[in-house]
């Protein structure tokens, strides 16, 4: 076989792999949610699936979830706040059978294609519902590189970023004041970046 063709077999069976690892880890969070709460034994358990298929959850929307059970579970327990923030994030998640789609709406003005981002001396303000935590956790990450973060959109913007949980209806929606915002400040010559979360998370270290 040509080598070309043996490299494409390979990624195809790759890509397999991790379709059929999704396709597993939608089958379990259905099964956790499905009596609409989130144990901490449960909880263990989808962080232990997720630590035994590291190939699987690079991917997104599991990555998000892999990296959400890593915080929580950091201390060794599960808190009550902590379990509703998993059912926030779960029930989206179980309910799109192939998990790869939270609901950002397709017509958001994301930047396209989307920047760099670089944390160090620089300002972010999140909008809409984050699947990586509150607003707290994800600005705590932009303290600890070095940036900073602001509650409403200026001038001293850097970065706006836009939760994976948005609704479609965004624009009737509270956050849907700070994208409108940022659209505005960068008609007048703000250099200020749109990104989806999915994208500042990839930036993470």
């Amino acid at each position: 076989m040509p080598r070309s063709s043996s490299v494409r077999a390979q990624r195809a069976q790759q890509e397999s792999r991790i379709a059929q690892g999704l396709a597993e880890m939608v089958g379990l969070v259905r099964g956790v949610v499905a009596d609409g709460s989130v144990s901490a034994d449960e909880a263990n358990r989808l962080a232990r699936w997720t630590r035994e298929h590291p190939e699987v959850v690079e991917r997104w929307p599991a990555n998000i979830l892999a990296r959400r059970l890593e915080r929580i579970l950091r201390d060794g327990r599960v808190d009550a706040r902590e379990r509703k923030h998993l059912e926030a994030i779960l029930g989206p998640f179980a309910e799109n059978p192939s998990g790869m789609d939270f609901g950002l709406a397709t017509d958001l003005p994301v930047d396209h294609p989307q920047p760099d981002v670089v944390f160090e001396g620089h300002t972010f303000v999140f909008a809409g519902d984050m699947s990586y935590g509150p607003h707290r956790s994800c600005e705590r990450e932009v303290v600890e590189l070095g940036g900073a973060c602001e509650r409403s959109v200026t001038r001293r913007t850097s970065y706006l970023v836009i939760g994976s949980l948005a609704a479609r209806d965004w624009s009737q929606r509270g956050f849907g004041a700070q994208v409108n915002e940022a659209v505005q400040l960068r008609t007048r010559g703000a250099p200020i970046a749109i990104v989806s979360e999915e994208h500042w998370v990839a930036a993470l270290p």
